[in-house]
């Protein structure tokens, strides 16, 4: 731990109690987030047959993960994007050969787990997991709540993945929903401290083609691959664009609120507040909270169907050293809003003025480096004119110049261009069709293919437990109502642990529509008591990059 920062489980900060309502939910993020110290593989590392995951209190497991993203808005996608390059990092050719073969890689929690000295070794060093060092905080946030409930820690990123979703903003001004009320997930996963394959995700630069190879060969559909994708509306490119209220017309005549177009409607947010220097002093407490980089709905197909779509061959490799002064505090700025907490902004902050002034080394934890060597590029010149028909005639919505992968601009071209593309046609209408359903279709639409296509991505290449099965994710040895040490006056009694274990993902989404139709007699302030027994938290660890800030 680093000096100076653990606290008790009793002494939760008054900036932290009310970002979470009360002190007994304070207590529960301090649980989610405690122990984040060096942990071994080994200790993490599930028992393989003898783990039993009809024994762990998942609500608990639940309830953690959602806090981490309370305590952290950018750890949502952080986890997300953990659960795909764990899931995702196949041998195919392995797989093809020996199908159960944990060695082909997989849903085994190696991305946290490998601990080598080379990329080849270690998950963490690969350049994939480079950016903001979030294979490490995830790892530092999710390791420790799976070692308190003996849970796998392959299940707990799982749950985490799907949990998680619920601490963002969702569209129509409403919260995203948690996505393990909309689809059944199977849990019981074995973990592996060995890395997966190396070079086995999908490349920034694929073709449509290649997307729909990628997909298939790993036992997904393209459609599925375009619904997963969505997930790219947390990227940080968004920056400091604030969500606002303004009605406008958009791609394939939908409404939608929240345009961060750069000369239409457009907000702004500076979390140094107009009269402070980024250079010199630290972002405003509380400043910045309804940015559009954390809100999870369909903006992404949006922006895809939104003329006009450039492509170029460029290699941006600029370290912060070398920037002018007014690009370096506009750097700042963003870099600011790219956190929600004050700890991950100091230590970003830390971060780019050390390499800055030279103090550490110009590598990509630092965040400005970028490896890719073709970019896309999205221009609100002449949006009116350029548009492809009359539907997406509409203010831009993104930046002047909004740079992002090549895959999705090949997928915007499918929808704006398809003509410019050298795919078969049948693979570019397919993948046009997928956006333009978003594009007209509802948020809850996209939820719900969203949560479908996760679990099975994090399911299709897993090795399970004999005991693998169903979770309700209200499992819970003992329920207290919020407050309270204990349930003696019984108010809790209608929380029991569920007796049935569903292993028929049949039977599981048929009780699960059931639950949803009637939750049942659990008052709604009952929580599980094993998720309050924490001693001791260090605030630092799990905002720590590069460097850690006192």
């Amino acid at each position: 731990m680093v000096a100076g920062h653990a606290e008790s489980s009793g002494s939760c900060p008054s900036w932290l109690i009310g970002a979470v309502r009360n002190a007994m939910m304070c207590s529960l993020v301090l649980m989610s987030l405690a122990l984040l110290v060096s942990v071994s593989a080994d200790d993490a590392i599930a028992q393989q047959d003898a783990y039993d995951p009809s024994k762990v209190d998942w609500k608990a497991v639940v309830d953690a993960c959602k806090l981490i993203g309370v305590y952290e808005k950018r750890m949502a996608g952080m986890i997300i994007r953990a659960g795909y390059h764990d899931a995702m990092s196949i041998d195919v050719a392995c797989r093809r050969t020996t199908r159960r073969s944990i060695e082909c890689g997989g849903a085994d929690g190696s991305v946290l787990l490998s601990s080598g000295k080379t990329p080849a070794t270690n998950e963490a060093k690969r350049n994939e997991s480079q950016h903001r060092s979030y294979v490490r905080r995830v790892a530092k946030a999710v390791i420790p709540i799976a070692q308190k409930y003996n849970a796998s820690v392959a299940d707990t990123l799982a749950v985490c993945a799907m949990a998680v979703t619920s601490t963002l903003a969702g569209g129509g001004g409403k919260q995203a929903p948690n996505m393990l009320d909309l689809v059944p997930l199977k849990v019981g996963r074995i973990d592996r401290a060995d890395a997966n394959p190396e070079n086995s995700l999908l490349p920034g630069e694929a073709t449509l083609t290649e997307l729909d190879s990628y997909w298939s060969a790993r036992g997904m559909t393209l459609e599925e691959g375009v619904t997963l994708l969505g997930i790219h509306a947390l990227m940080e490119v968004k920056g400091c664009m604030v969500a606002s209220n303004i009605r406008r017309p958009a791609a394939n005549g939908r409404k939608v609120t929240n345009t961060y177009a750069e000369k239409a409607n457009i907000n702004v947010c500076n979390p140094f507040g107009a009269k402070v220097d980024p250079v010199a002093d630290q972002p405003k407490k509380g400043s910045c909270p309804r940015l559009q980089m954390y809100q999870l709905d369909t903006r992404y197909y949006l922006d895809l169907a939104t003329p006009t779509v450039s492509m170029s061959d460029v290699k941006l490799d600029v370290g912060l050293v070398d920037l002018d002064e007014v690009t370096y505090k506009d750097h700042l700025k963003d870099l600011a809003c790219s956190f929600s907490s004050e700890p991950f902004r100091k230590v970003a902050l830390k971060e780019a003025k050390d390499e800055r002034s030279g103090d550490t080394e110009h590598w990509p934890d630092g965040g400005w480096l970028v490896h890719n060597t073709t970019g896309t590029h999205w221009s609100s010149s002449n949006c009116q004119s350029t548009a492809r028909d009359a539907r997406t005639r509409a203010n831009c919505n993104h930046m002047d110049e909004w740079p992002y992968t090549r895959v999705d601009g090949f997928m915007s071209l499918a929808v704006q261009a398809p003509e410019q593309l050298e795919d078969a046609k049948p693979v570019v209408d397919r993948v046009a069709a997928s956006v333009k359903k978003y594009v007209v279709g509802t948020d809850a639409k996209w939820y719900a293919d969203f949560a479908s296509a996760y679990s099975k991505m994090m399911s299709v290449a897993a090795q399970w437990s004999p005991k693998a099965g169903f979770a309700t994710f209200q499992e819970c040895t003992s329920y207290v109502r919020s407050g309270s040490r204990d349930d003696s006056a019984g108010y809790c009694a209608a929380c029991s642990r569920p007796a049935s274990w569903q292993t028929s993902q049949a039977k599981a989404r048929a009780a699960l529509a059931a639950r949803r139709r009637n939750p049942g007699p659990c008052p709604q302030d009952c929580v599980c008591a094993n998720a309050a027994t924490l001693k001791d938290f260090d605030f630092s660890a799990i905002a720590c990059g590069v460097v850690c800030v006192p």
